[in-house]
């Protein structure tokens, strides 16, 4: 973020390690090695892994920072020592300024009050007083939306409208720094957009954010940098972009290294997937393919017994999980027998990146249960994959310029 460097720090991170276990666990495990090595017998204990490693990082105000990396990377773990909920193995953090953690979505908030008497509850924790209580109330009722269910105790809330109320105190109680774990994955997209549009003025307010989450989208468009953890340990501190293309490799080696077989996740229908490729309009492989090109899915299935108004899924997914394209297909009957189906796009204009495939069929009112092949071919489109969207297509725009009207 231009001019960044010039502000004041106000999160330090050095030399972060994170390792749990019980306080006494050590001096408990180092006695029972001890009694064992008298008898003859080797030490059992083996030391807990660490959650993290070595981490070190400063985050300055008005700066939002995503932390990125696959589940069980330790990124909940760095937002929890950073809010004082756990403290360090060892290293230091240092905290410059007031904190709203917003980590989980019942954090701090009794179930059987009213979402009123909760924000007061938040607010006396946090130290905010009555007065500024009093000021602030009015847009804290505003902008999470709830109206009357404010009155109503919260346990009856949905989770969506306990992500309105949490995020409505930590963005009206004036604190420094946010700590943000998922918390925008649950709600509707309009109060989602409201959020960004908030955030977004308390950056410019210099307030600084930390933005755990899955979702690409909403890291590259909230965060002006990233920090991508892997198993505790950090990999990358920097762009944005560079940091999201990192994560992604790692999710496609993950992948690599797990789909082989992956195409049988179940089955109930005694189907079997023998084939799944992707050809271009001349029959040779299409990879990579080139945007702007025909490209045909060719699948070839051995289906063991009579199935009976099926419904085929095909998806294609990009490596944010998320379902670019999804066709369905529903012939009369399935055949003992082997089957081939060929689905083709034509002018196929995806942004560049790999995408993976899904491949299902359901059949009658049996939605949970039918046949389901995960990551059974991949489709790799080449180009630029720094382009925003998911789709490139053909687009001309017009541009005209007249002059301003003469003053009367």
């Amino acid at each position: 973020m231009s001019g960044a460097n010039d502000k004041p720090a106000a999160i330090r991170v050095e030399g972060l390690w994170k390792r749990y276990g019980l306080p006494l666990g050590p001096v408990v495990h180092q006695a029972l090695d001890r009694a064992r090595q008298m008898v003859g017998v080797a030490p059992a204990h083996k030391e807990l892994p660490w959650a993290l490693q070595e981490i070190a990082f400063e985050v300055r105000s008005g700066e939002t920072l995503g932390i990125i990396g696959r589940n069980g990377s330790g990124k909940s773990t760095l937002l929890k020592v950073l809010a004082g909920v756990t403290p360090p193995t060892r290293g230091t953090v240092e905290i410059i300024g007031s904190i709203f953690p917003m980590i989980e979505l019942n954090a701090g908030i009794h179930m059987e009050l009213t979402g009123r008497e909760n924000i007061r509850l938040l607010a006396a924790v946090l130290g905010i007083s009555s007065q500024r209580l009093r000021e602030t109330m009015p847009k804290i009722e505003a902008f999470c939306e709830l109206g009357e269910w404010l009155d109503r105790p919260v346990r009856m809330y949905s989770s969506g409208m306990l992500v309105r109320l949490g995020f409505a105190v930590g963005a009206h109680i004036d604190a420094d720094i946010l700590l943000m774990d998922e918390v925008m994955a649950v709600g509707d997209l309009s109060f989602y957009n409201k959020c960004v549009a908030y955030l977004e003025a308390l950056r410019e307010e210099g307030k600084c954010t930390l933005f755990v989450s899955h979702n690409m989208h909403r890291v590259r468009r909230m965060c002006d940098r990233v920090l991508l953890i892997d198993k505790g340990v950090p990999l990358f501190l920097g762009d944005t972009e560079e940091g999201l293309e990192r994560y992604e490799e790692i999710i496609r080696n993950c992948r690599d290294t797990g789909s082989e077989g992956a195409h049988r996740n179940f089955d109930y229908f005694g189907v079997t997937l023998e084939r799944a490729v992707y050809l271009r309009a001349d029959g040779s492989p299409a990879e990579p393919c080139q945007q702007g090109e025909d490209v045909t899915l060719d699948l070839t299935l051995s289906v063991a017994r009579p199935l009976a108004k099926p419904t085929f899924n095909i998806v294609l997914e990009n490596m944010e999980t998320v379902a670019v394209l999804w066709e369905t297909h529903s012939p009369p009957d399935l055949k003992p027998g082997v089957h081939h189906l060929r689905v083709t796009w034509r002018d196929l204009r995806l942004k560049a990146g790999v995408y993976v495939t899904r491949v299902g069929i359901v059949a009658g009112s049996m939605d949970m249960k039918g046949f389901r092949a995960s990551d059974c071919a991949r489709l790799t489109m080449a180009g630029d994959a720094l382009l925003r969207g998911i789709l490139k297509p053909q687009v001309t725009i017009e541009h005209d310029v007249s002059d301003l009207p003469e003053a009367l």
